[in-house]
């Protein structure tokens, strides 16, 4: 499968952004251009809207806040996920279209497919070809929060039903999704995603 469009995926605390650095800089290593984004943001319009969507200042309906991460995304994808992947650069996500299925779909309760098809709209039907999950126990990743933002702050009943959420989404797409274990070792994981990715047949 093409691996041109890669996310990592999570609860809040699940360690996805520093897997996500790590083989961006490994690729950057062995000479495969690749473009690190983060999801709220990644481009002007959507770091302002992330300001927004993150802030404690602001009280954000449901389906307000979806809609702000599916117009983030949207500004995204076309600014910088669909021209780079046309000139052969690789892109490595920190989150995805998918965070909204699982976060405002079954977190928020507002249904799976009602988001999936708002978000497919929004991305011009561009989702991740490879999706990493890490999964772990909401207690666990919390934990790991230095300072919670306004969605990571939410109570711990939200993000057993994301969790939830996220292994229903593997599941259903179980051929492109590759579920870790978010308190193994950085090591350990870097390992199992070098070899699923299997990059050497990709470059």
């Amino acid at each position: 499968m093409d691996s041109s469009y890669i996310a990592f995926e999570g609860i809040d605390g699940c360690g996805k952004s520093t897997l996500a650095e790590k083989i961006s800089s490994q690729l950057n290593q062995s000479g495969i251009n690749n473009v690190l984004v983060r999801e709220p943001g990644g481009t002007k319009v959507g770091e302002g809207i992330r300001n927004l969507l993150l802030s404690h200042e602001y009280v954000v309906s449901e389906f307000t806040e979806a809609l702000l991460f599916a117009a983030q995304r949207s500004q995204l994808i076309n600014e910088v996920v669909q021209p780079n992947i046309e000139k052969n650069i690789k892109i490595i996500s920190d989150r995805s279209a998918y965070s909204s299925v699982a976060y405002q779909g079954v977190g928020r309760g507002l249904g799976y497919e009602k988001i999936y098809q708002l978000n497919d709209i929004a991305i011009n039907s561009i989702w991740p070809q490879k999706v990493i999950l890490l999964d772990i126990d909401p207690n666990v990743a919390l934990k790991r929060q230095a300072i919670a933002d306004r969605i990571g702050s939410d109570k711990i009943e939200f993000f057993e039903k994301v969790r939830d959420g996220y292994l229903e989404i593997a599941k259903k797409n179980s051929s492109n999704f590759l579920v870790l274990d978010g308190e193994s070792s950085i090591e350990h994981n870097l390992t199992e995603i070098n070899n699923w990715l299997n990059f050497d047949d990709t470059k």
